[in-house]
């Protein structure tokens, strides 16, 4: 069986207990004055952010309240970038407005007509600099085409304002965020910022003040902090400094930040467990501890554990019938070394004592030297990760490091079924 990696789709979905957090971010989102506002879901790659804002969206909806949807890391281009999430956000509302118009009274006809016509207006706009290209995000609409030359020259310019020509554009969005929310606010969730070129986040941050910046809008965007503060940084500072202009430009730009709530690991388990193929492996504690030490609680991470994992026992069950638990534990942990520390796992390929020496280089609390230092330099973890699933470790009952045969062939399985794709450093990635 392979374990789905898609975000829950709701409130009803949720099972990694979020609601109660989702319920006080909602409160504020739906009562906040003075918009628009800002708010950042911070959390690392896989720990649950668009499923946090999933449970947020099905909250507001239930209270009425208008949401929209953007995954910015299906568009690369700076210029397809900013034309996507405008025309996302105005053709939900314009199929909105359209079906309302419908289905209204009278009186409602004709105001919601307005708000349709400007909806589309404001859309041929944004086609229009799309078509021409403008070098960055404009808001007008209303240049000269003898003024877009001059235009593009001044913003790719060193250091050019970016914000002339905000006007009308902005105007005319705020009255229809008004008529379509019927005096409300939209909230806008803004998905997987991290995910996208770097170029391309900050242009959708960009956009966010220079196209919609006047709206009574909350707009939700979902990142790893870390990795939208260095893109910043790189983009506001190409000499290089410490990333203090990056983090800068987002403590001006998020007005409110929100931590994800970590995910207890027991819930995880409970969740998870009966998923393994070997149902005795799948309920050990030693399966566990190696998945709480390697991967924490990260719902993605542990996934792709798993899938690997359940994979690997099926092929070895095709070598010798119903392989024992400590050939299936002796798998599991040289998994987690291919997902975490590819280079230590391809060391043992090459030389199988390499776990036998890092094993009891920890037993000892002894130094590692030569080449085996240098691999312990560029694998930072690995010795606390082969200390805890080491035999020696009381109140678990690890197997002792395999034999060269066992784990070449172990290796060779997970050559082809383990779930690596990128080492520990690359994991936002993707």
């Amino acid at each position: 069986m392979l374990l789905p990696d898609n975000p829950i789709s709701g409130p009803d979905g949720d099972r990694f207990g979020f609601g109660t957090h989702a319920k006080v971010l909602c409160d504020s989102i739906t009562t906040a004055e003075g918009l628009p506002l800002t708010i950042g879901v911070f959390g690392p790659w896989g720990m649950g952010k668009s499923s946090f804002m999933k449970v947020c969206e099905g909250l507001l909806k239930e209270r009425g309240v208008r949401t929209v949807w953007f995954n910015p890391w299906k568009y690369d281009q700076k210029d397809e970038i900013w034309h996507a999430l405008i025309q996302t956000v105005l053709t939900e509302i314009a199929v909105d407005l359209d079906r309302r118009r419908e289905a209204g009274e009278e009186t409602r006809q004709e105001r919601l007509s307005a708000a349709l016509d400007t909806v589309k207006r404001l859309s041929r706009a944004a086609a229009w600099l799309l078509a021409r290209r403008a070098a960055g995000p404009l808001t007008a609409g209303f240049l000269a085409a003898e003024d877009v030359d001059a235009v593009q020259s001044a913003l790719t310019a060193p250091g050019a304002e970016t914000y002339l020509h905000v006007n009308r554009f902005e105007q005319d969005f705020r009255e229809v965020v008004d008529i379509y929310s019927d005096g409300g606010r939209l909230v806008l969730f803004v998905d997987d910022l991290d995910r996208c070129h770097e170029e391309a986040a900050i242009t959708v941050l960009d956009s966010l003040k220079l196209f919609l910046g006047e709206g009574s809008c909350v707009f939700v965007l979902a990142m790893d902090y870390q990795v939208v503060a260095e893109a910043a940084a790189k983009r506001f500072d190409r000499e290089g400094t410490d990333g203090a202009r990056g983090r800068q430009y987002l403590e001006k730009l998020i007005h409110f930040p929100f931590h994800l709530p970590g995910i207890p690991f027991e819930l995880l388990y409970q969740q998870l467990s009966s998923e393994v193929t070997d149902p005795a492996v799948g309920a050990s504690r030693e399966l566990w501890e190696l998945i709480e030490v390697a991967f924490a609680a990260n719902p993605r991470r542990v996934r792709r554990f798993i899938n690997g994992l359940n994979h690997t026992v099926r092929t070895l069950q095709q070598h010798d019938g119903r392989p024992g638990s400590d050939r299936l534990l002796h798998a599991g942990v040289l998994l987690a070394f291919q997902i975490k520390f590819p280079d230590f796992f391809s060391a043992l390929q090459n030389d199988p004592g390499v776990w036998t020496r890092f094993d009891d280089a920890e037993f000892t609390k002894s130094d590692l030297g030569g080449r085996d230092g240098e691999l312990a330099a560029r694998n930072p973890g690995v010795r606390r990760l082969i200390a805890a699933v080491s035999s020696r470790r009381t109140g678990f009952s690890f197997p002792p490091p395999p034999t060269a045969s066992v784990l070449r062939l172990l290796t060779e399985v997970l050559t082809v079924t383990g779930g690596g794709l990128t080492g520990e450093g690359d994991a936002h990635a993707g």
